[in-house]
């Protein structure tokens, strides 16, 4: 597996890219031989694979936090008296519990957001987002006759993956550009959104969140936010950082006096959003805040 692809992956969110992560570390410990491997190595090995995410990718919290859990659990059995296979088998057993648990909860959280999904409902979303894929599907599981409007994303374009997927699985889709959310806005019932951080103004998530949440405050459409807790980190413990992308994405100019940016984040404050819906259940805004965002 390609690490840098993993890393660099422009189109995965929060989830694909810890899931990823996970995957290289099953790849490294299936590369060992038991009876010739060093266990310094595979920690740095994996620290430096965790190392290069988080860098990469700053405000996905998750994948701070699944990595550096890994990390510290590698840590402690390091240190103990198990012998060296004893050791690997437990750090295998750790990678799988960390993609159980992060599924479990993504589950949770989709059966839990999918109760907003009514019949006859028309769903608007963004980019292309694990939990609200996994809302989406289990709302078509119950039989609901809904659908659903994706905006392209653009760039890199990650709303046409995730309209592509759901028409697959036989879901109503239909994708609309960035430009034309004010036009089909009025027409909606709710907007499911993901996030990769939050903190205590506000979430990050993929650029065109603001004006998305703005006008769907303006017609009074609610915003359901879908994020697990893990996900939170407070901007007093880590600043947010938005870095310049590939400007070419946007335009190739051809007067060399016009400057093209590129920047797929941005933040939006939270008093935009209507509910949260995260393991513990679903919160109107200021009681998420209150429980999780407040000393």
């Amino acid at each position: 597996m390609n690490i840098s692809k993993i890393i660099l992956d422009k189109k995965a969110d929060s989830y694909r890219i810890t899931f990823n992560c996970l995957d290289v570390f099953d790849e490294i410990l299936a590369a060992q031989k038991n009876s010739d491997f060093n266990l310094e190595t595979i920690y740095e090995e994996f620290h430096d694979l965790a190392k290069t995410a988080i860098k990469a990718e700053p405000n996905k919290v998750l994948i701070r936090r699944v990595t550096n859990n890994l990390l510290n659990h590698c840590k402690r059995v390091l240190s103990s008296d198990k012998t060296p296979v004893e050791i690997l088998e437990s750090v295998r057993e750790k990678i799988q519990a960390a993609r159980r648990e992060i599924e479990q909860t993504a589950q949770k959280i989709a059966v839990m957001a999918s109760r907003a999904i009514a019949h006859t409902n028309r769903v608007l979303t963004m980019s292309n987002d694990y939990l609200v894929i996994k809302t989406i599907l289990e709302a078509e599981k119950q039989k609901r006759r809904f659908e659903v409007f994706v905006v392209k994303s653009d760039p890199p374009a990650e709303g046409l993956d995730l309209a592509e997927f759901l028409a697959k699985k036989g879901v109503k889709t239909t994708v609309i550009a960035d430009s034309q959310i004010g036009v089909f806005l009025p027409k909606m019932n709710l907007v499911f959104l993901g996030a990769d951080r939050l903190y205590e103004k506000g979430f990050v998530h993929r650029a065109g969140s603001l004006p998305l949440c703005l006008t769907a405050k303006f017609y009074n459409i609610p915003v359901y936010l879908l994020s697990e807790t893990r996900s939170i980190l407070l901007e007093k413990e880590r600043s947010v950082k938005y870095y310049d992308q590939d400007s070419s994405e946007v335009y190739v100019p051809k007067n060399s006096a016009i400057q093209v940016m590129n920047i797929y984040y941005e933040s939006t404050p939270l008093d935009l959003v209507y509910k949260v819906v995260c393991e513990d259940g679903i919160f109107e805004m200021k009681e998420f805040i209150s429980w999780y965002l407040m000393e």
